[in-house]
């Protein structure tokens, strides 16, 4: 599934540098995606709302990127809600102060990755796993959203998912501080006293389930699942031809 279907492109004018300061962290093939996931699941409006109009509005420059619509309509819902609270907004205006605030956090976060000790690790998922995560995160965030979901919100759950190994295995790297390996190695230390033998690679997989449980607001496993299907069916008809595939697919129906 791609997130990055029905694109439109949209201007906005930024204070002068931001633009400059925003791409310097960001890849460029990524800067669109990771401006849309921000807007989308952390900008917060500030509770002092005239700072969104302030700011000098001399030199400002043009800056171009890809919205989608549900960008796009949160983007206007936040500039009614700043004029309804009798404050100055327009999208240029509220884009400047969602730049501000999201070049502070990828500067924070590129200081932070800087000054702690960081794990790299290889962990094997369904295949499908890592297309569908892609299309709620972004590339860039990926580690940084999987570790902070583990520090605070992942809860391992007992059931037989956790013990099934992935029938087509797809490996992805994944970088948190050692701090989060920890808390996955303390998780399978606590099953072992009851008696359960769970390897950590198990709990990264319902880790990643989970997260995309949350940000789609469905069945993570449901998702990986589709999509491992979307693949096998586009192998299939790639080697038999679609006419083959749909007259399997009619067959198969038949059986059921």
């Amino acid at each position: 599934m791609s997130m990055d279907k029905g694109m439109k492109r949209v201007s906005f004018s930024l204070f002068s540098g931001q633009g400059e300061a925003y791409k310097s962290l960001v890849d460029p093939s990524m800067q669109s995606r990771i401006l849309r996931y921000y807007i989308l699941n952390e900008y917060q409006l500030p509770k002092d709302l005239k700072i969104i109009n302030q700011g000098e509005k001399k030199d400002l420059e043009t800056q171009p990127f890809r919205f989608d619509e549900y960008t796009d309509r949160r983007l206007n819902v936040l500039v009614k809600e700043v004029r309804h609270a009798g404050h100055k907004a327009n999208r240029s205006s509220l884009m400047r102060h969602v730049m501000t605030q999201l070049i502070n956090k990828l500067e924070r976060e590129e200081g932070m990755a800087k000054d702690r000790e960081i794990k790299h690790s290889s962990f094997y998922f369904e295949k499908g796993t890592r297309e569908v995560l892609d299309g709620f995160v972004p590339f860039r965030d990926r580690n940084a959203v999987i570790e902070r979901f583990i520090l605070e919100e992942f809860r391992p759950k007992v059931d037989n998912a956790l013990f099934e190994k992935p029938v087509e295995p797809e490996s992805m790297r994944i970088s948190m501080s050692v701090q989060a390996f920890d808390k996955l190695d303390e998780y399978a230390e606590k099953y072992k006293e009851k008696g359960i033998k769970v390897k950590r690679t198990a709990l990264m997989r319902q880790v990643v389930e989970q997260l995309i449980g949350k940000l789609s607001k469905t069945d993570g496993r449901k998702l990986i699942a589709e999509a491992k299907l979307q693949h096998a069916l586009s192998e299939y008809a790639e080697t038999f031809g679609h006419d083959k595939l749909k007259e399997r697919i009619d067959q198969y129906g038949k059986e059921e």
